[in-house]
């Protein structure tokens, strides 16, 4: 069953995403992520993580404080073994997003990363979900099967 609250961000005429580092689902339930980056001072060598922080529901986050919705203009998009990926960016230039919706555009499950950058190209292997951003600078590993599994590599 769809959230209401979802339903009214995602449709066909709008696709809109909370605006924090989050996997959304169409249910309404809500698993924030912690998404960041490190830099060595003395290397210059960053590393990129992001790992969930806590499960609440978007009424919660809605009650609380109305998350600040944010387009997902689609880039990208992968289909495999009858499933729809689609990727791209928002607004701002800094904002990207991973989601599954099925054959009639209404999402699954979206993913929303506060500074990746839009994502630009999106391939499956193996059950995992590979993004790269507009720069070619950052890959992200989805497992499909387990989205809290999110591996992020500094490509340059």
């Amino acid at each position: 069953m769809k959230n209401q609250i979802i339903a009214e961000h995602w449709n066909k005429e709008r696709h809109e995403l909370p605006g924090f580092d989050c996997i959304v689902y169409a249910s309404g339930n809500v698993t924030v992520l912690d998404c960041y980056s490190l830099k060595d001072s003395r290397t210059g060598k960053r590393e990129l993580f992001c790992h969930p922080r806590c499960d609440t529901t978007i009424d919660s986050v809605e009650k609380y404080a109305a998350a600040n919705w944010s387009d997902a203009v689609e880039w990208a998009r992968v289909e495999h073994e009858g499933k729809i990926f689609i990727g791209g960016g928002s607004d701002m230039g800094n904002m990207g997003f991973i989601a599954h919706v099925d054959s009639d555009e209404e999402l699954i499950w979206g993913i929303f990363f506060w500074g990746s950058n839009p994502v630009r190209e999106l391939a499956v292997t193996g059950g995992i979900l590979s993004a790269v951003n507009e720069h070619s600078e950052v890959r992200i590993e989805i497992n499909i099967e387990n989205l809290t599994e999110i591996a992020m590599t500094v490509l340059r």
